[in-house]
């Protein structure tokens, strides 16, 4: 089965999951508005697991970490593998440096919040699935594998994470690219009004990588 092909099958499943996700809109409007409220932040980190290990103040102190970068930074209206790869690497060094522990899941996570039309949120199960699709879908055949994720010990090891993501991201976006008029097609079909075709791609993919559950 190509992915297109579950896509076309499974897309309403992956739709109605997200819409699920109530937190995500609070998070994305707040920060479109230039809001700063880090117990929303916390709130969402907490939800998404992405604070597991990391108790008390550090809590804190990650959340208004973003929220300085996140209102640092003019937000631009078209984005290219450079900028994804610029705001990746300095967000993924800020978070490091409140406290040193992998953050790439984190870091797609809330650069999302910010791009929610356009940046890849890193999971294991989407990494599983690509892993397995590079060798079964015609439109990854041709790509460079993907490899497995660094670990980040020191911040010498955030270059080859960011290369790392940057390949990941590069295949979940190619995806996308292919299958945006099916995608099209399906949000007419199904009247659906989930607005990120993104994350769409990225439920799906991580859904397959589930081994734990069948859709």
């Amino acid at each position: 089965m190509s992915f297109k092909k579950y896509l076309e099958e499974k897309y309403p499943i992956a739709c109605d999951m997200q819409r699920q996700i109530d937190g995500d809109p609070l998070m994305v409007d707040m920060l479109r508005m230039n809001g700063a409220d880090h117990e929303l932040v916390k709130k969402w980190m907490r939800n998404y697991g992405l604070f597991q290990g990391i108790e008390g103040d550090s809590r804190n102190k990650i959340a208004k970490r973003f929220l300085t970068f996140a209102q640092q930074h003019h937000r631009a209206t078209r984005i290219n593998d450079t900028i994804v790869a610029d705001l990746y690497r300095e967000l993924l060094i800020a978070l490091f440096k409140v406290k040193p522990r992998s953050w790439m899941s984190a870091t797609s996570k809330l650069l999302w919040c910010l791009y929610p039309h356009d940046i890849v949120i890193y999971d294991a199960f989407v990494h599983r699935a690509l892993v397995t699709l590079q060798c079964v879908d015609p439109d990854l055949g041709s790509t460079e594998r993907i490899g497995a994720a660094p670990m980040i010990r020191e911040l010498a090891d955030i270059d080859s994470a960011v290369a790392a993501y940057m390949r990941y991201q590069g295949l979940v976006r190619k995806l996308l690219a292919v299958n945006t008029p099916a995608l099209t097609e399906l949000r007419r079909q199904y009247k659906e009004q989930y607005q990120y075709d993104i994350r769409i791609v990225d439920k799906l993919l991580w859904m397959i990588g589930d081994s734990k559950r069948a859709y």
